[in-house]
């Protein structure tokens, strides 16, 4: 496991065999909330050129790097900000989205309905009790386990993992109260 804080810190000096540690621990990670952020809209050659770019811009802002806000936090942001300027600046074409649609991958009314309930789920998640909802994100969006969420948080592993079911259990209610009942 990485000491994402001490590497953070190492990183801030300028050590690279911080970041080359860096890479190795969670290029992974990175390339997964990649290919999970673009939706299947960017090829395996797109999402590694996008997860060195991730790096590459870790690297350059290495200075402004908050060790105590977590690597992974970071370089999501950095990931996710890597996919929407991607989109921005090369935004798919009408034969990307129609070889999709073809393949049954993609539908306006499924990109639709999507849009409207990530937008019902946003304002679930602002219904929930502070706790439940940085534990949410940090196993969901962040990608933490319930053991890292568990050392953070002072609360047990089966804590973590009971408190994620129950908020799993009020946004599906939530949502499902607001029609959809396909949650």
């Amino acid at each position: 496991m990485l000491d994402e804080k001490r590497l953070a810190e190492r990183l801030k000096n300028g050590d690279t065999a911080a970041l080359e540690k860096i890479i190795n621990g969670l290029s992974g990670y990175v390339c997964t909330v990649i290919r999970n952020f673009s939706r299947g809209m960017l090829s395996e050659d797109d999402i590694d050129e996008l997860c060195a770019d991730v790096f590459f811009r870790l690297w350059q802002r290495r200075e402004s790097l908050n060790s105590e806000a977590g690597l992974r936090a970071y370089l999501s942001a950095i990931a996710r900000n890597a996919v929407k300027n991607r989109f921005r600046d090369a935004p798919p074409t009408f034969e990307d989205i129609s070889e999709q649609q073809i393949a049954g991958e993609f539908s306006v009314e499924k990109e639709a309905e999507l849009s409207e309930m990530l937008g019902a789920l946003s304002d679930a998640m602002e219904t929930l009790p502070d706790e439940e909802r940085k534990i949410f994100l940090r196993f969901y969006f962040y990608g933490e386990t319930s053991s890292e969420i568990a050392l953070k948080t002072g609360l047990t592993e089966s804590s973590v993992r009971s408190k994620l079911s129950r908020t799993r259990a009020k946004l599906r209610n939530y949502l499902i109260k607001r029609g959809f009942d396909y949650v």
